[in-house]
């Protein structure tokens, strides 16, 4: 028995190493490919341990363009702007990462076989409902939602807080019943935090602890089934409520899936806003200067274009939001996505073809993977000079139109970009500078302890695909006189 034992692991080792050492010798052409000592399996330990330090390194030795094998996927990894932007506009490449991908995730299971379709009976009516033309449907509101629960606050001189929920919740709850209605679950805030600490490596496939995660998805649930037990057409269930409802029943989708549906959705629409909001104020909070003057350019806006806070509360719409009196908010936002949107999906080839990077051309077979490292090109020391550091005006000379996201002429991609940007584009914008809006003009929030730690750039061993979960933060919440 141990002679077998032996051999076979005798066997392993020698397939193993010619298998490396073929690897290493085989396919010098463009692009070069990443040695790897296991077969299938690849890179994929070095990957998921550290994404972005191990892509990082590779970048270093083999240039911008290089191949890996994931997992028995052949992957292509391309890190200057004009190639990654070629892979967002192409039709031939297609997302790997699918909503069926994110379903199974925050379900646990893949979606079951129906005829609802994402893109073709959800798509057409968040176009609509999410596009700039339409979004002061949603801002008005919020910000009139947003300011009725956070008016505690202002009812004692000093509140000590943690500021994630602090900021969290209040949006949460808000948008959820502009878009649901007011009949939608108001409580799941807490277990919604605890699903979501669990997507990274529920996302990358990892092993981990995940009975509290199951009890929060199940809490869930249960509330958004009577949601949908409820809903009628006589009820309010706000601007995309019914919408979806009706999407369910025209193709027969069973409460149950149903239920399951929505949830994916709630993780994708609060999920990584709250995590830009809340980075935001991180990265305010660390630097006074920052903090000193984007308060006075909100204190400014609010006097000269809204007259004061009912003002605001009143026309709140994307128009106000935008343009010269902002520009040192929406620079910051932007920048915190730049330095916190992690999220680097994969596309698959339909077939073979040549992927354009500059003057060269990439040979992709069909079959391959393609990842656009948006990390490599967000740190890139050329285009953002301290690309390690919250600078909160590099985005304020770019163009303040509206509507319009200053970073031309700066590689960002936080939001996708061509045939793959965000649906929520806008809205995460808008949502995130609301918040801000409310929270820098009516409160001074300071860290408890004194000076805050370094909390950024972040340890390796917090690095993680999409967004990093911030730390909790105790602060203390002390209303501004005359602010309200």
């Amino acid at each position: 028995m141990f002679a077998i034992v032996l051999a076979i692991a005798l066997a392993v080792i020698i397939y193993a190493t010619s298998s490396w050492l073929s690897s290493s010798k085989r396919d010098t052409s463009y692009p070069p490919r990443v040695p790897s000592f296991l077969p299938w399996i690849g890179s994929t330990i070095s990957y998921l341990s550290d994404p972005h330090r191990f892509l990082a390194s590779c970048h270093k030795r083999y240039g911008p363009v290089f191949r890996l094998l994931l997992g028995g996927r052949h992957v292509i990894v391309v890190s200057s702007p004009a190639a990654i932007f070629a892979i967002y506009a192409s039709d031939v490449a297609v997302p790997h990462f699918t909503h069926n991908q994110v379903f199974r995730a925050v379900i646990g299971r893949n979606e079951k076989l129906t005829k609802f379709n994402l893109e073709r009976d959800v798509f057409p009516f968040l176009d609509q409902t999410f596009s700039r033309r339409a979004l002061g449907d949603v801002t008005r509101p919020l910000a009139q939602m947003m300011y009725a629960r956070i008016q505690h606050y202002a009812r004692s001189q000093e509140t000590q807080v943690s500021l994630m929920p602090a900021l969290a919740l209040p949006l949460f709850d808000a948008l959820n019943i502009i878009l649901f209605g007011d009949r939608f679950p108001s409580d799941i805030f807490d277990d919604f935090y605890i699903l979501d600490n669990s997507m990274p490596k529920r996302l990358s496939g990892e092993p981990f602890w995940f009975l509290p995660s199951m009890q929060a998805r199940k809490r869930i649930l249960s509330q958004i089934l009577d949601y949908i037990d409820g809903s009628n057409a006589s009820e309010n269930n706000g601007l995309i409520g019914t919408k979806f409802m009706k999407a369910f029943l025209q193709n027969d989708v069973c409460r149950h899936e149903a239920g399951c549906h929505l949830l994916t959705f709630q993780w994708g629409l609060h999920a990584n806003t709250q995590g830009v909001l809340i980075w935001l104020f991180l990265f305010l909070l660390s630097d006074p200067i920052a903090l000193t003057a984007i308060r006075g350019e909100v204190d400014g806006a609010m006097k000269e274009v809204f007259g004061d806070m009912q003002g605001f509360l009143a026309d709140a719409n994307p128009n106000n939001l935008d343009g010269p009196h902002f520009a040192l908010l929406t620079s910051a936002i932007i920048e915190t996505m730049r330095l916190t949107v992690k999220i680097m999906g994969l596309r698959v080839a339909t077939r073979d073809f040549e992927l354009k990077d500059g003057d060269k051309a990439i040979p992709v077979r069909k079959g391959e993977f393609l990842m656009g490292n948006v990390d490599a090109v967000h740190s890139d020391e050329n285009s953002y000079p301290d690309n390690q550091k919250f600078v909160y005006d590099r985005f304020a000379r770019g163009d303040q139109q509206e509507g319009k996201f200053p970073t031309e002429g700066k590689p960002w991609f936080s939001l996708g970009s061509g045939r793959h940007v965000c649906k929520g584009k806008y809205l995460s914008i808008y949502e995130v500078k609301v918040s801000a809006i409310l929270y820098l003009h009516l409160f001074d929030i300071t860290p408890i302890g004194g000076a805050p730690a370094p909390w950024w750039p972040l340890p390796p061993q917090r690095r993680v695909i999409g967004i990093p979960h911030a730390e909790e933060v105790l602060v203390q919440m002390r209303p501004r006189h005359g602010t309200s």
